[in-house]
Parts: structure tokens; sequence; C-alpha cells
């Protein structure tokens, strides 16, 4: 039987930016045009809010938030030192990104044997092109890919009673959606060499709802919803149990953010990632209650901008089916830079 080792992250993209790019995002919220006026005066925000902001518009705040993420990584990128997977498959954001409209599945597998990918290009770098770290803007990488593994993961979710969509040729323009570039930049902070193979399997938050800086259109009728907690909780354990059936070592890695201000309708004018909200669940975290995570409902993860936890739900399942506890964990919430950021590992199992 094989061994699995799980890890979540974000994929917060200005982490890879220069400093005055990382409340980017918060930014875009303050003028999207959804926006009640009072929401974006600083006098009406919480008093840490305000805080954060300071005199130098988050400045300081953002280098603070990047060294102890930076410390994350760092742990993250030990861990997968240690385990020396034979491949990485990545749970992730990908809102049509690389499909556009084509095709619209709840989640697919990328099963193709390299990717050719500029992975420090991203929202915050893009204005300047420059990125925090020094790296070239342009420079391309070769991921090698795992597409026996893809293939196997494939089949075994169809003996599960799932319909996997998968593509075995390169589908976003510059190779891979931003928030994948995010995770593999994070996971490999310090050497930025892309040398372990890598699955990864998109899972779309949103559907066909328009998402712009101040929210998501309004859920309704004609907006198909994404998968239940419940389909990705289910998803995530049936993964765990096909990949133990396997002759490889596997990291299953769970990247993007908790709670987003503009992953939430425009009509409740969020400005601020929900931090209790994903305090709560951060608890649950920790506590190793994860058998819980399938009882999300689409209306908390309207009302609390939780939509991309789907990521780490089917993460959560994986663990619960393997009966791995938390090994380390961290959380880092601040109000000025759109999400809330948390980075775990599993024991591995």
């Amino acid at each position: 039987m094989a061994e699995i080792l799980g890890l979540g992250t974000t994929d917060y993209p200005r982490l890879r930016s220069p400093d005055p790019a990382m409340t980017g995002p918060f930014r875009g919220n303050l003028n999207g045009s959804h926006l009640p006026e009072e929401r974006k005066d600083p006098k009406n925000w919480p008093a840490e809010m305000q805080a954060e902001w300071g005199d130098d518009e988050g400045l300081a705040c953002g280098q603070q938030a990047r060294a102890n993420q930076i410390e994350q990584f760092t742990k993250l990128r030990a861990e997968l030192d240690a385990f020396n997977p034979d491949f990485i498959l990545v749970w992730s954001k990908d809102s049509r990104e690389s499909l556009r409209n084509f095709c619209v599945p709840q989640f697919w597998i990328q099963a193709q044997d390299v990717t050719h990918a500029k992975v420090f290009q991203g929202p915050g770098g893009r204005e300047s092109g420059e990125t925090f770290f020094g790296q070239d803007f342009d420079r391309e990488v070769d991921i090698p890919g795992h597409p026996e593994g893809a293939r196997h993961l494939m089949r075994g979710l169809q003996d599960a009673g799932f319909d996997p969509a998968y593509s075995t040729e390169i589908m976003h323009p510059t190779g891979l959606a931003h928030t994948f570039c995010g995770v593999l930049t994070h996971i490999d902070w310090g050497s930025w060499e892309f040398q372990r193979p890598v699955v990864p399997v998109g899972i779309d938050p949103f559907g066909l709802r328009q998402r712009g800086p101040d929210g998501c259109e309004p859920l309704t009728e004609k907006t198909l919803p994404p998968m239940t907690a419940q389909r990705a909780f289910d998803m995530g354990r049936s993964t765990a149990r096909i990949l133990k059936d396997s002759p490889w070592r596997v990291a299953l890695v769970a990247g993007v953010g908790w709670s987003h201000a503009n992953n939430t309708s425009w009509e409740r004018g969020w400005v601020h990632p929900d931090i209790p909200a994903d305090r709560r669940r951060y608890d649950e975290l920790v506590a190793n209650k994860l058998d819980t995570w399938n009882n999300f409902t689409h209306e908390e993860f309207e009302e609390h901008g939780q939509w991309e936890l789907l990521c780490w739900i089917a993460l959560a399942g994986a663990m619960t089916e393997l009966g791995a506890k938390v090994k380390w964990s961290d959380f880092e919430a601040h109000y000025i830079f759109n999400s809330v950021w948390v980075n775990c590992a599993f024991e591995v199992a």
C-alpha cells in the first residue's frame, strides 16, 4: 500500500509580487461598483482593519504577513523533501481560466506529460512585470506531469461513481491557472526548480457566475451551483482510497485561501474576509474534526465567502479516509488581503 502525505496552503497570487501589490485585491474591492459608499470609508472599518491599513496603506502589514508565509512555505517544502513523493496532486481553483465557457465541469484532471508554464505571471506583478523574489517574470518552466497516476485516478473515480473530466493537452494560455502557479511556487519556495511531477485537479467553485472586484453575481436559477460539500468530501475520500492502492507515494495538496471578500454575492457588500467564520472551521481542523466538513451548505459558502474551501474539503475527505492527523498548522488572517491563509501538514498515512 502506498504512503500519502496531506498538505494545505494558499494560492494568494500577490505573495509572489512586489510589496506594493500585496493589497491589490483589497483595493479592487474598494473600487467595486456595487459596494456601498460607506463601506469604502476607513472610518467605518473595524479598528483592526484601520490599524492594518495604517498610514502606509497596508505596506508594513503586508511585509510582515509575507514574512510569516515564507516561513510556512519553507516548512511545507521541508515536508515534501522528507517525504519525496512520486508525484503531487494539487486541488485548486480553476474558475474557467483554462476551459473558458467551452466546458464547465465541477472538477477536471490535467493528465499531460509536461506543462510549459509561466508560473511567475499572475495577478499582482503584471502591472510592473516584476516579482518579489527577483525571478524572471516571463520565465517559462517545464513542470513534469504524471499521466500514469492521473489515469489511475480517473479510472478509480469512474469506478467509484464519479465522472471526471480530464485533458491531456495544455489548455491555459500561459500553461496553468494562476492559482496553481501560486501553489507550486509556494511549496517549492526558495528553489523554484519544479522537478516533482504534478497532477493538477481544478475545482470550479463558481459555475457560470460572473465574479468581479465586489463579489459574484447573485445566485439565481440561471446560475448552476458548483459541487456540494458532500460531493467534494466523497471525492477526496475516494481519491485517498484509489491512490492508497497504487505503487506511488503521493502528496495531496489543497491550495486556495479560505473566505474571500469577493466570493460572496455583490448584494452583501463584503470588503474583507469573514475571519470569525474561518476561525471556527480552523478550530475544527486543529482538533482533527474534519469528518464534519461534508456539512457545509451553499448558503454558508455564500454568506461567508468560503466557496473555495471546496478544495480543502476534498483534502478533509482524504485525510478522514486515511485517519491522518494534523501535524502542524498556521492561521493567518488580515482584513486587507481579501482572503484568509491557512497552511498545514498532516502525518504521513
